[in-house]
């Protein structure tokens, strides 16, 4: 795992420009301040603006309903990856679409303790990044990762889900 994290680290150091990359740790590193302070984790979550869906990640974790309940437990940080680096990771734009549509690359997101050590990443049982979860399967691996480093109830939990739920236009969870 730890081959995997430092694969992972460089992939990210090269994918920004230096500056890029040391807001971005600058970011990571005040949230991890704030995060000792307040006892809790450090969601970062990697987009990119043009990605679909990075933005449909972004409104479920800021809107009206779900953002309170992230950050009972987070401190979340967004990083938005410059679109020419997007550009030159993913190649065309239609390629980008077609790998965000398979759910491959971004978003990606990780979780630390407040100590900074990696927790829990975007990546499920399979290898396979769950970036913004598309299906009733990846809501669920998402759900079950949320909870597993939350003080989030089964309720709130379930309001999480039923907001993916209904981005992706299934059927709800709860409330039957």
């Amino acid at each position: 795992m730890r081959k995997y994290l430092l694969l992972l680290t460089t992939f990210f150091i090269f994918l920004f420009s230096s500056d890029a990359q040391i807001k971005a740790s600058k970011l990571i590193d005040n949230a991890l301040i704030k995060a000792k302070e307040e006892n809790k984790y450090v969601f970062v979550n990697y987009r990119v603006e043009s990605c679909e869906l990075s933005k449909k990640l972004e409104h479920q974790m800021t809107n009206e309903t779900c953002k309170p309940l992230y950050n009972t437990s987070y401190i979340v940080v967004d990083i938005v990856l410059p679109e020419e680096k997007a550009k030159t990771y993913f190649g065309s734009r239609n390629d980008m679409a077609e790998t965000n549509s398979k759910v491959k690359g971004f978003p990606f997101w990780y979780i630390l303790d407040n100590d900074g050590n990696f927790i829990e990443m975007s990546y499920d049982a399979n290898g396979n990044n769950i970036g913004y979860p598309t299906t009733k399967k990846k809501v669920d691996e998402f759900i079950k990762i949320v909870g597993k480093t939350s003080k989030l109830t089964k309720s709130k939990l379930n309001i999480l889900a039923n907001t993916l739920h209904e981005q992706n236009n299934e059927q709800l969870l709860s409330g039957k």
